[in-house]
Parts: C-alpha cells; structure tokens; sequence
C-alpha cells in the first residue's frame, strides 16, 4: 500500500513542465521573415534552449497593416511568457492589450521618445530590448547617399505616418540633408498603392535620390519598393540590409538578424525569471555599410573608391 502511494505521488512530480513559448508578431510573409525566426532561434540555442525546448508561437499580418493589432492581440490572448517584436507599431499594439507580459524589443527606434520605456537603463515597465535609434543614423545614411550622388539636390524623403518615430526620423534627415545643401521632399506612405502613388510623385516632381526610413512596412515591401526605384532610375538609400538584398542601391544600420539574434538574451533571463524592468535597453554596437554592385552598374553610378573601402559587404 505504501508502494502504490508513493507511485500515486510521484506522477505529478515527474509531469513534464509546459514549454516555454514565445510569441512572435511579423507585418510580412512567412517568407520574409523567415531569416528573422531562424536568427532567433540560433541566439536561444546560444543561451542554451535548443530547438524543441521553446514554443514559438508565430503570426503574420502578410503585408496587411490593418491586421497587425489584430494578430498581437491573438498572440497575447494566449499568455505567452514574452513577446518579442520589431518596429514602434508593434510595440504600441503590444502596450494596448498587455502591460504584464514581457515585451522583448528586437528592432525598435526611438523608445524613450516614443514613451515606451522610462530610460534606456532603467526601463521602467514590460518592455526591455534592443533600441536601434535609426533616428541617429539617419544623417550618416543622407552622406552616404550624398558620396555615391553628390549632384542630387532634390532628395525625397520615404515615411510612413502610422510610425511613431516619424517626427524623429524627419527632423533628423531634413536637418542632415539641408547641411549636405540639399532640398529634402517629404513622401508619405504606409500601403503598396501609396508607395507607387510616391514614386510616380517623386518622378513628376523631378526628385533625383531618395532616402527610405526603417520601417516595417517598406520591409514587407522591399521586393516593390526595389522595382519602383529601378524603373524611375532613382538611387536609393536605406538603413536595412534587406532592402539592398532586394535589389536597392545602399543601406547603413545595424543588422536586423543580428538584433533578433542579440534579443535571445532578453527572451532567455526572462524565462529564468527576470523582469524586464531590471533588464536595461542596449544599442548596437556594429554598424553594415551594404552595396549592391548591379543597382549601382544599372544606374551609372561608379561607386567611389573611398566608399567601396568602408563596405562591410557589396552584393554583387
């Protein structure tokens, strides 16, 4: 009788605990995001969960802004013990349904601003991560852009409104490119009809380069936004890899698989226990200088000597 009570008692014990799941919220495709899940999971198998010990519990919004609040909500309805997320939107979308669940930021601009966190070293709340201050960068991207077509004058300037880091992003690069002697042109779009809509203003309005922020949406759109400026023979600068690997002319800015592989850190002392209000924010600390060889070749610009030396890479 004993026997059999302890053998009663110990199947509990022995239950196997739940795995740990992480939510994971995508403006894109499955095919868009896919270097971004898999970079993830390389950085958890660095703070050593391999495969099959976490639950990724992935939505996608397929290019459809509207759907993105919507699909946070779903992932938070289903009590994730954190949530890790890229861009201010989904941030903001997170902060509506949620101020308890961990919010891990991955690729975010601007947080203090944008009153996500109390400070950088103190967060404050549920939202910890690694914050990218495109803002920042923005003035090095209008030099570059400047070095690889210095007589460009009339420089339009890609948003999207539904941004919160919007203002930040345009007083930045406005500034930047009226010091380089530029006209900066503000271009506002957050849907495919109203990227084309952009660069068929840019074309009647004789722009002659264009800058695209860091956003989710031109991301999801990076294959169309590609096009769009090949087809009106405009160069392009940009602060994600991604859109130079689509075809676009330059990029500077930290790598955005890198940041969802550094954010695996934040995903694994939070599931140790850690709150992320006791987890300071961090920056990047490498920034990619990106060429793509062809789009240049396409547009007959020679890449300068001095700027080809500084390339972390040159897609050719």
């Amino acid at each position: 009788m004993l026997g059999g009570t302890l053998l009663l008692v110990s199947v509990p014990i022995r239950a196997q605990k739940a795995k740990p799941r992480v939510a994971l919220p995508f403006g894109g495709t499955e095919r868009t995001s896919a270097h971004l899940i898999e970079a993830l999971k390389q950085g958890m198998l660095g703070q050593g969960y391999p495969d099959g010990s976490v639950e990724y519990d992935v939505r996608y919004a397929n290019g459809q802004i509207p759907l993105q609040e919507p699909i946070v909500a779903e992932l938070v309805a289903r009590n994730p013990d954190a949530i890790v997320v890229a861009g201010p939107p989904f941030v903001r979308a997170s902060l509506k349904v949620t101020r308890t669940i961990p919010i891990v930021m991955a690729n975010v601009s601007n947080p203090v601003g944008n009153k996500f966190i109390d400070s950088l070293a103190r967060p404050g709340g549920n939202v910890t991560g690694i914050a990218t201050l495109y803002e920042a960068l923005l003035p090095k991207i209008a030099e570059t852009l400047h070095a690889l077509v210095p007589s460009a004058s009339r420089v339009a300037v890609l948003l999207n409104e539904n941004n919160p880091s919007t203002s930040a992003f345009w007083q930045s690069v406005e500034t930047a490119l009226q010091t380089l002697g530029k006209t900066p042109f503000r271009m506002n779009a957050f849907t495919e009809p109203q990227i084309v809509e952009a660069f068929e203003q840019m074309r009647a309005t004789r722009i002659q380069a264009t800058i695209v922020v860091a956003d989710n949406t031109f991301v999801v759109f990076r294959d169309r936004i590609a096009t769009l400026a090949q087809a009106a023979r405009m160069p392009a600068a940009y602060a994600l890899r991604e859109h130079v690997a689509a075809g676009g002319l330059v990029s500077y800015g930290p790598s955005l698989s890198g940041n969802y592989r550094a954010s695996a850190r934040y995903v694994a002392q939070i599931l140790k226990g850690v709150k992320p209000a006791d987890l300071p924010v961090e920056q990047p600390s490498k920034f990619e200088l990106v060429i793509n060889r062809k789009a240049a070749d396409s547009l007959g610009i020679k890449i300068p000597p001095a700027v080809l030396l500084r390339a972390d890479e040159v897609i050719e």
